[in-house]
């Protein structure tokens, strides 16, 4: 068991699925006076939650969907809308905190949709649920014909 979850643990990071707080961080100027501040300090603590919910969000929403054949799609999105919301909201404010411009209340909600879209549209859990037309002639024929 650990090493199913040390395995997916790799693949997602290697995957690029940081969280944007994460993704903030690692773009600071570590030369700006603001970064060495509690306020930066204090902010930069947020980055790990989001990681790990991140982490969770990529693993649970794919099963959640999957289990419930896609009726739970809806919740899903809202939820991962959600999470992805406060994840921005605290990376923009950890940028301000620490000497950077940060991001507006529309820069924010557009990477936030654009990432609910490119979810949906690239989502493996979701072709695994969507109705897909089947080949015919491949398995028995109705009786009568």
């Amino acid at each position: 068991m650990i090493r199913l979850v040390s395995a997916v643990s790799v693949f997602v990071l290697i995957s690029g699925c940081a969280s944007t707080s994460s993704k903030t961080f690692s773009k600071l100027d570590r030369d700006h006076p603001a970064f060495h501040s509690d306020a930066c300090r204090t902010a930069a603590d947020d980055t790990r939650l989001h990681d790990e919910l991140k982490l969770a969000r990529v693993i649970a929403s794919p099963v959640a969907l999957v289990l419930s054949g896609g009726v739970l799609l809806p919740a899903v999105i809202a939820a991962n809308a959600g999470l992805d919301t406060a994840d921005r909201i605290d990376a923009s404010r950890m940028e301000i905190h620490c000497g950077g411009k940060g991001k507006t209340a529309g820069e924010i909600a557009t990477g936030v949709v654009g990432g609910a879209a490119l979810g949906i549209v690239t989502g493996p859990a979701v072709n695994a649920v969507a109705p897909v037309p089947l080949p015919t002639g491949l398995g028995p024929t109705p009786s009568g014909r």
